[in-house]
């Protein structure tokens, strides 16, 4: 339905409206080409193949655990050795364990890295956490917890 104006009967005309669309159709211009400045675009560019690696990365080590999985069906230490040694590499730790909880205690299953020599002596192959650390709740529920940093327990 069109307004008509107050004399004549003819439609009139809506100034206010090609004004406002005007300016934000200006601003948007401008804002466009802050955006595209060559170091904000170099910026967005680092991000992106950053994110795209990180993705490759996992897609990578996701493959590769499930490509050993199928070819050792029944083993589980070479399943152990390739999640960890993806997971390190993920993490870009230069060590890492991985530990099965059997009873009250833990056992290793994997290792990579160089573990230091005081990590291998105190925790060896088994592992029984004191009664009030964070891992013996894991023992004791099987549930599990996030322990920021396990030289700490």
């Amino acid at each position: 339905m069109r307004r008509r104006s107050k004399t004549g009967g003819q439609p009139a005309k809506s100034l206010r409206r090609k004004a406002v669309t005007s300016e934000l159709r200006d601003a948007s211009k401008s804002a466009r080409r802050r955006d595209s400045s060559p170091a904000r675009q170099e910026t967005k560019n680092a991000q992106l193949t950053r994110e795209l690696k990180k993705a490759l990365d996992q897609q990578r080590a996701t493959s590769d655990v499930l490509r050993i999985i199928s070819s050792s069906p029944g083993k589980l230490e070479p399943v152990f050795q390739a999640i960890l040694e993806n997971a390190a590499t993920l993490c870009e730790a230069s060590y890492g364990t991985l530990w099965l909880c059997e009873g009250d205690a833990f056992r290793g299953a994997a290792f990579h890295g160089d573990l230091p020599a005081a990590y291998i002596e105190q925790y060896g192959m088994l592992f029984r956490p004191s009664p009030e650390s964070a891992l013996a709740g894991v023992a004791r529920t099987h549930k599990p917890v996030n322990i920021a940093d396990i030289r700490e327990y």
